[in-house]
C-alpha cells in the first residue's frame, strides 16, 4: 500500500503492512467550519440592513450545506454497496468446494463467519463474543482434537487438522481443516474446513461410476517397490485432483508420515505453494515444469514435475501420474528425457 502524508502514523505495537487513511476534512475540520458558518449567518442577520443581500447570503451559505451533505451522504452510499459486494463476493470464493469458512486473529478470537458456519451453528453465531475455543467447547471436540488445532494456529503456519465437530442439531460432521496464514493485513489466519472422505475408490467419469480401476492396491504396491528404489519422488491421483498414492520418497521430502499424504485425503492443489497471480497451478492433463511444494511444517521446495495422464482401454481418463525431481539433485534438461 503506497504511503500518503494523509495517512496516519502506525502507533507502537500496530500493523505496519496496513495503513489507516485519514479522511480530510477531518471530524474536528468539519465542527470549526460549520461553527463558523453559523457565527457568520448570526451576525450578518444582527447587522445587516438590506434584506435582500441578507437573504442571498443565507441562500448561498444553506445551498453549500446542503450541497456537501448530498455528496458526502452519496458517496458513504457508494461506499457501503461496494463493501457489500466485495463481502459477497469473498464469501463466494472462500466457500467453494469447502464447508465452511472462518478467519480468526492470531489471539483466537474470530472476525468472519461465512454463511454456511452460521446454517451449522446458529447458536454460537448468536454469541457478542466468539473465539476458537468456544468454538471446541461448542462443538464438543476431544481434548486430543483441540490441542492440535490449538497447536497449528500458535505456530502460523500451513497445516491441516481432521476432527469430528458437532452441529447445533446434534449431528457429528467429520472435517479436514486447512490452517492458512493471511500474508497481508498479518495476524490473521484462514480457517476453511470440508468433509473428511474415508474412501475415494469411487470415480466417476462421464456419469459412469466405475469401482473397476487399474488403479488398484496391488498395481499402485507393485509399481510403489519399482519406484521407491529410485531417487525420485512419485505421486498418483484421481480426475479430479486428489492424491491417492505418494511415496516415501515425496512424503519425506515434504516432512509427511509414510503413508500420511495418502490417507489425509490431501488433494494436489493442498501440497503445491500457490504465487499470488495464481500461475503456478497444475492444470489437469499432460504437464512438465518447476513447481513449489509447500512442506507440512512450513518451507517450501523447488521441484521439477513431470505429469501424465493414465487411460483406461475406452482411452477416459482414470487419474494422473508424475515423477517428482528434487531441482537441486539434478538438471532441468535431463529431467525432460525420463519419460
Amino acid at each position: 500500500m503506497a504511503t500518503r502524508y494523509t495517512d496516519l502514523k502506525p502507533a507502537s505495537g500496530s500493523k505496519t503492512d496496513f495503513v489507516i487513511r485519514r479522511r480530510t476534512p477531518t471530524l474536528s475540520q468539519l465542527l470549526m467550519i460549520f461553527t463558523a458558518a453559523f457565527v457568520a449567518a448570526m451576525s450578518i442577520m444582527l447587522t445587516a440592513v438590506d434584506k435582500l443581500a441578507l437573504g442571498i447570503i443565507l441562500v448561498i451559505l444553506l445551498a453549500s450545506l446542503g450541497s456537501y451533505v448530498a455528496v458526502q451522504l452519496q458517496r458513504t452510499r457508494d461506499l457501503v454497496l461496494t463493501t457489500e459486494f466485495q463481502n459477497a463476493l469473498l464469501a463466494s470464493a472462500l466457500g467453494i468446494q469447502n464447508k465452511f469458512c472462518l478467519i480468526i486473529r492470531q489471539d483466537g478470537n474470530i472476525v468472519y463467519l461465512d454463511r454456511s458456519f452460521q446454517e451449522l451453528f446458529p447458536d454460537f453465531f448468536k454469541q457478542p463474543h466468539r473465539t476458537v475455543g468456544m468454538l471446541v467447547n461448542y462443538g464438543k471436540l476431544s481434548q486430543e482434537e483441540s490441542k492440535k488445532i490449538f497447536a497449528a494456529i500458535d505456530r502460523n503456519t500451513y497445516d491441516k487438522v481432521v476432527f469430528t465437530i458437532r452441529d447445533f442439531k446434534g449431528d457429528f460432521h467429520k472435517i479436514v481443516m486447512s490452517i492458512e496464514p493471511i500474508l497481508r493485513p498479518s495476524g490473521f489466519i484462514l480457517l476453511r474446513g470440508r468433509e473428511y472422505i474415508d474412501e475415494r475408490s469411487t470415480v466417476k467419469i462421464d456419469d459412469l461410476t466405475t469401482t473397476a480401476s487399474p488403479l488398484t492396491k496391488s498395481t499402485i504396491a507393485l509399481f510403489s517397490y519399482v519406484m521407491d528404489t529410485m531417487d525420485m519422488g512419485v505421486y498418483m491421483t484421481d480426475p479430479s485432483g486428489n492424491i491417492i498414492y505418494a511415496n516415501p520418497i515425496l512424503e519425506h521430502w515434504l516432512g509427511f508420515k509414510e503413508g500420511e499424504i495418502s490417507a489425509s485425503n490431501l488433494s494436489l492443489q493442498d501440497i503445491i505453494h500457490h504465487n499470488a497471480d495464481r500461475t503456478n497451478v497444475i492444470q489437469p492433463g499432460n504437464y512438465e515444469g518447476v513447481i513449489t511444494l509447500q512442506k507440512k511444517a512450513g518451507g517450501f521446495m523447488q521441484v521439477f514435475i513431470n505429469q501424465k495422464i493414465i487411460r483406461n482401454d475406452q482411452q477416459k481418463t482414470i487419474g494422473y501420474t508424475a515423477l517428482v525431481h528434487n531441482i537441486i539433485n539434478q538438471g532441468a534438461e535431463e529431467k525432460k528425457k525420463l519419460w
